[in-house]
């Protein structure tokens, strides 16, 4: 995730740079796990991205 198509898949929200429908919203996401379990971390950027796409949509 990120602004710079270059060095990011995805834009900060979640959204495939190059695609206007196309979202990631899961933990491929993440570039490495934690120490922790990720779940709440998925979890909640799954829900921050279903706003954006009904934002954008």
């Amino acid at each position: 995730m990120g602004d710079n198509p270059a060095t990011s898949v995805t834009d900060p929200t979640g959204r495939v740079h190059g695609y206007d429908n196309l979202w990631v919203s899961d933990g491929s996401v993440h570039v490495t796990n934690g120490g922790v379990n990720p779940v709440l971390t998925i979890l909640a950027l799954s829900f921050r991205t279903s706003e954006n796409i009904v934002k954008h949509g």
